[in-house]
């Protein structure tokens, strides 16, 4: 009977898990149509752009993970404008869909070549949002003062490099990983 239990448990474990991993793999699943620059996700569907020769969403993600992202300031209203605010772990684990990535430093320097901040804030092109960001501890900062993007690129164990955009600068600057900021994908 001991016996029984051992096997029935070990096989109801090993369901739970494909079930788990299937979930996941299909919740990472969307449709892109180069014709229409669409990507179609299970929680929106996002508009693209093609920049110095990269396919880019032109809008900030939006996928909801439990205890890893948020809406600015708490308020769901935000997420829906702006998109949702990510740690960097959350960006790194699989946020972005199959065959797309979390961008490089070098991969925002080509997109943005010599633009200059006010001129991606206007444009259409890239659809700068000054979405702000959250703190480690909580605290949210810069809506409608900055653009915060997290890039794939580690400082260190606790330290990873965001793409920070104000209306004069933009910066690539290394800060906490537990800051919750914006995502943005690209194409491999």
């Amino acid at each position: 009977m001991n016996q029984n239990f051992k096997t029935i448990s070990l096989i109801a474990f090993a369901l739970c898990m494909a079930i788990a991993f299937t979930a996941c793999d299909q919740s990472n699943s969307c449709s892109f149509d180069e014709s229409t620059n669409k990507l179609s996700c299970s929680e929106k569907t996002y508009t693209t752009m093609d920049l110095r020769g990269k396919t880019w969403m032109a809008e900030n993600m939006a996928a909801y993970i439990p205890d890893s992202s948020i809406c600015y300031g708490n308020d769901h209203a935000n997420c829906e404008t702006m998109g949702r605010l990510y740690t960097w772990n959350a960006a790194m684990s699989g946020l972005c869909p199959k065959g797309w990535t979390l961008p490089s430093q070098q991969d925002f320097k080509d997109a943005f070549g010599s633009a200059v901040p006010a001129e991606l804030k206007k444009g259409r092109s890239f659809g700068l949002l000054f979405a702000g960001f959250r703190y480690f501890d909580g605290k949210f900062a810069d809506k409608n003062e900055s653009a915060s993007f997290w890039t794939r690129d580690s400082y260190d164990d606790s330290r990873a490099y965001l793409v920070r955009v104000t209306d004069s600068t933009i910066t690539y600057e290394h800060f906490n990983k537990n800051i919750a900021a914006s995502v943005r994908c690209v194409i491999n």
